[in-house]
Order: C-alpha cells, then structure tokens, then sequence
C-alpha cells in the first residue's frame, strides 16, 4: 500500500515537473523571437510579456505602445519587438517606415487584427475591425456615405442640436459645467438623428435611452477590462472562448432599433437622409442581415458619439487655459461668420484656417485613437535591412509617440496652434500627425466627425468666455479605455461674450 502511494506521488511529481518544463521552454522560446530575427527588443516578464508593466493599473494598449515608442527612439532604433503576452508585436517608430506600410505597401498590411466575432458577438463584426476581402468589400460600399453631398444633408440635422447645446450653456452660465457631459449630449442627438433619424435630445431628457446607452458603452468595469485584455492580447483563445465584447442589454438595444426601424420604414415607404438609409439602400446588394447592419450602425454611434465629444471636451479644456489663443480663435469665426450673416454654414467651415489649426493641435495633443493597429498578410522585408515581418505579425504604430516627440514637436506639452501654419507643416514628415491614420484604411467618418466637432467648437468659442473651474483636475488619461479619454471629469464656466 505504501509503494502505491509513493509511486503515485512520484507519477504526480514528474506530471507537474514535465508540465513545468514544458511552460518554460515554451515561454523561453517563445520570448527569444525578436531575438532570433535580429530586432532590438525589450526584456519580456513571464507570464504577460512587456504587457507586466500596465499591471496593476491598466489595461490600455494606446499608452503602453508610446512607452514602447519611447524607448525605442531614445535608444536610437527605427523600430523594435514587444511581446502583447505572448504575441510578438513590432513597434514602428520611424515615420518613413509608416509611411511605407500605410501607403505604398499597403498590400501586406490590409487588416487591423482586431478580435471580432461574427457568431457569438456580431455587432463586433464592423468595418473597423472585420479583415481581408470583407472589409475591402464594405469599404467600398460605404464610402458614399461621406461624401461632400452626404456631408451638406447632414449638416442641417446637426445646426438643430448644436443650437440646443446653447440654450443649455446659457442656463447654466457661471456654474461649473461638466463639459464632456454637455458635449456627450449634443454628439448624441446628432448621431441618433444622422444614423437613426431619431431625435434623442438629449438635453431635455438626459436620461432618455440613447445617453444612457452611450454611457454604458463605455463604462469602465473589471469584467469588461478583462474581456477586452483577452481580446486584444489572447485573440485566439477569446474566439474560442466565445468572449463578447459588448454586454447583452446594450447588444440587444442596437439589433432592436435597427430592426424596428428598417420594418417600419419598409412597410410605410419611408425615406431618410441617414446612414440607416444607406445602409437599407445597399441590403440587397450586399446580402446585409439586420445583425451586420446592427454592426456597422453601431461603429457610426460610438465613433461618432464619443470620440467627437472628447476631441471637443480637450480642445475647448486647452482653449479655457489658454485665452489668447481663445480669443484669436473667436476673432476669425466672428470675422467669417459675418460674411454668411453670422450664421454657421457649410461653406464658411472650410474659411476658418485657424480653427484647423486648433483642432489639429487638439489631436495632436489627445489623439482619440492613440495606437494604430496593423497585422501583416503577407511576409514583408522592412526597407533596408535583412529582417523579415512574416505573415500574422500585429504592428503597433503610436500615434501619441509620434505626437508627443519633442523632435517633431518642441516642448510637446504646450498647446500651440501655430505648429500647424501651412509653413511648419510643409517642413515636417507628413507622417508624424496621425490622429485619423492615413493609407486606405484611413478613418471613414473623418469628414463627418470633422464637420460635428467644428460645429460644436464654433457655436461655443463665438458665444461664450470658457475658463478652467477650480474642481478640473490636471488631465490624466483613463487607463482603461481603448479611446483616449481624460479619467477626471472636465469642468468649464462659461461667461457671456
């Protein structure tokens, strides 16, 4: 009997002394991949790779990738290898490689590689995450929606909740004004009314179903912090594994209204200038079902909805603390609108150079999308040198690396609208100011978002003084958002002007 038991404990002994061998070879040969191929790199921990250094705090990808950015180009290296947990990632840090793999070879880096998944979670199955002849496909059909035309029947939709925006400025002037709060509300009515062709206002009821959805969205959660680790770092095992990325409820309301809303329209011949009609439009000759419809309409709100009311909340936030700048900025759009009898136009948008200049200040400063993904489709041989990316390798490109480097960008902290004169930007690599990426997987929505976050900036700059409230905390980015986003709330008061 005692022999039994030794033996036993022994087979157990060497079961979990062989497991361990194995786990460590794995991981040794795993972790020496950079190595091999000659790619400078930095040291990996077991058992998260160069992801250790986000734990506890965070999850987030767009700011770990500026620290892997950073210490590349302080140790003088074009690019260099990471280690997502165990996926070996190339960092590009040189803006003429980027160039490179954004534009002319753009043919080996098609897909972003983001986790999608169309049985269990299809509404994470959008254009920007879907890959390969999918997403060229959809991307052609799409296009039209942003086009110039499209743009000015939209334009109209967003004057109306802008001017609601306003009134409730008014009410609240002198106070302190959550001012993310207040441009979450006004991003939301114009994609319900520009997606759905509903009007949400949101302004007269905060709490109405679409604010409450776009809270939720993004949220923070331990839960959802998780999911989104294994979807960005374990891909494959979340696949399997049959991660959603979106909670049910918040699913279930966006297949809902999409398929409540084609019904009706449908069974009463009703037409809309919006993107669900668009959408209807291209149903048959796409074989769309309403869970891919559902999909791509969801990508427009949240794309719409939050990184336009953050891209306003940071720039309005540099433009409280800087009042010269506050104040040329409010010259030039009373100066312009004066010529379209001080009303907001279309037309008189693409007059206000100096706004332009703000707001590409403004994402220099707050890309809302801090990282560009790329994944390698077919074995590619970096330019001037023997290393070869093999297919299914993920690149990392940081935009906000590229956008706080002091080579690029002196004193990179300040907030200086004159960085972007056409004279400073002829003589800078056009590939250092990425805040939408570039190439043909460029951002979509760029006209639409543009046009949204002009409007908003324009309506509050021309009639109201904005200084920083005493509650607004220094901004610290939110760790655990895939956009870039501020963790504190901002405050503003606002002051007739």
């Amino acid at each position: 009997m005692g022999l039994f038991i030794e033996d036993t404990w022994m087979e157990i002994f060497l079961l979990i002394t062989t497991s361990i061998v194995i786990v460590i070879n794995y991981f040794h040969k795993t972790y020496n991949y950079w190595t091999r191929k000659g790619v400078p790199t930095i040291r990996p921990k077991f058992p998260l790779g160069n992801t250790n250094i986000l734990l506890p705090r965070s999850f987030s990808v767009g700011t770990l990738s500026k620290r892997f950015y950073d210490e590349f180009k302080r140790q003088g290296h074009r690019f260099g290898g990471v280690y997502l947990v165990t996926a070996p990632n190339l960092v590009i840090v040189d803006p003429e490689l980027i160039k490179d793999i954004m534009g002319k070879d753009f043919q080996h880096f098609v897909d972003r590689g983001f986790y999608y998944n169309k049985e269990d979670d299809p509404l994470s199955a959008h254009l920007f995450a879907i890959d390969g002849l999918d997403w060229k496909n959809l991307r052609v059909k799409l296009t039209p929606t942003f086009t110039s035309g499209k743009m000015k029947k939209m334009f109209h939709s967003m004057i109306e909740c802008v001017n609601n925006m306003k009134e409730a400025i008014d009410k609240s002037l002198g106070e302190d004004i959550d001012i993310k709060e207040m441009l979450g509300r006004f991003t939301t009515d114009v994609i319900g009314c520009c997606a759905f062709g509903i009007e949400c206002n949101s302004f007269k009821y905060p709490d109405a179903e679409f604010r409450a959805m776009g809270h939720k969205i993004f949220q923070p959660g331990l839960l959802k912090s998780i999911r989104a680790f294994l979807a960005m770092n374990l891909p494959k095992l979340a696949l399997r594994l049959g991660v959603k990325t979106l909670n049910e409820d918040i699913a279930k309301f966006f297949k809902d209204i999409v398929a409540d809303t084609v019904k009706l329209r449908q069974e009463k011949n009703i037409r809309r200038n919006d993107f669900l009609q668009i959408l209807i439009d291209l149903q048959d000759s796409a074989n769309f079902t309403i869970g891919e419809m559902a999909a791509q309409v969801f990508l427009f709100f949240i794309a719409g909805f939050e990184t336009s009311s953050t891209a306003m909340t940071f720039g309005l936030y540099e433009l409280a603390r800087n009042p010269d700048v506050q104040k040329k900025l409010r010259e030039e759009i009373c100066q312009v609108l004066e010529k379209y009898d001080n009303k907001i136009t279309y037309e008189s948008l693409n007059e206000m150079k100096y706004l332009e200049q703000v707001f590409d200040e403004t994402l220099r400063m707050y890309p809302p999308l801090p990282n560009l993904n790329r994944r390698c489709t077919k074995n590619y041989t970096l330019p001037d040198t023997n290393v070869v990316v093999e297919e299914g390798t993920s690149l990392l490109i940081s935009a906000l690396g590229l956008h706080m480097d002091p080579e690029y960008y002196p004193e990179p902290e300040k907030f200086d609208p004159e960085r972007f004169s056409e004279e400073n930007k002829k003589a800078r690599h056009p590939f250092v100011h990425l805040p939408f990426g570039d190439g043909p997987r460029n951002c979509i929505g760029l006209r639409f978002g543009l046009m949204q976050s002009k409007i908003g900036i324009i309506t509050v700059i021309k009639n109201f003084h904005l200084s920083v409230s005493p509650l607004t905390k220094p901004v610290e980015f939110n760790p655990r958002t895939f956009l870039l986003s501020s963790k504190n709330n901002v405050y503003l008061k606002a002051e007739n002007e």
